[in-house]
């Protein structure tokens, strides 16, 4: 990936996506609940954000885009998951048929 792809918005759901799914295990061993959804929100945003630092964005209406923008590509990323989820878990498939 690239700075540039990073800061689109398939790029950023890609790597929000990834980032959570890698960081769910260490999490679970916490002595408290971590929602997978506010690790998502929160990697959405990092990634967004070191996207327009490095791609040299310095202005402060960027990094307010990028906190609007990073629910949109959390939201995406975690429906993209349930989707490639629900089409490989086959106990789904039974459990629509009862």
């Amino acid at each position: 990936m690239t700075i540039e792809s990073l800061v689109t918005f398939g790029g950023a759901a890609a790597a929000a996506g990834a980032i959570t799914e890698l960081l769910k295990p260490l999490l679970s061993k916490l002595p408290f609940k971590v929602s997978p959804r506010i690790i998502s929100y929160l990697a959405a945003l990092a990634v967004m954000t070191l996207g327009f630092i490095f791609s040299g964005s310095r202005s402060g209406s960027d990094y307010v885009l990028c906190a609007i923008n990073a629910a949109f590509i959390s939201l995406s990323s975690n429906g993209g998951y349930d989707l490639i989820c629900a089409a490989f878990d086959s106990t789904a498939d039974k459990e629509e048929d009862k």
